[in-house]
């Protein structure tokens, strides 16, 4: 599924980021830790939640963690 970079904030000197499908699919958001720079409201990542890889838009893969994946933002914000 395809995630467009909507929030970046940071918690105890780790940049998290969170992430918002482009498509009606579950899980609608996720949360994720990455060791490259994301840009908000540019970046298009490719996630495959089964093997919990990554890739740019462009087909390069990159290296993240999911640390949460949820359907209601107000809910699960920064928790």
């Amino acid at each position: 599924m395809r995630y467009k970079i909507i929030d970046v904030y940071q918690n105890e000197n780790i940049t998290s980021y969170i992430a918002k499908c482009l498509k009606l699919h579950s899980p609608q958001f996720i949360i994720i830790e990455s060791a490259q720079t994301l840009c908000l409201n540019l970046d298009i990542i490719e996630v495959d939640h089964q093997q919990s890889k990554a890739t740019w838009a462009t087909g390069e893969e990159i290296s993240l963690k999911i640390l949460h994946s949820f359907d209601s933002f107000d809910q699960n914000y920064l928790s």
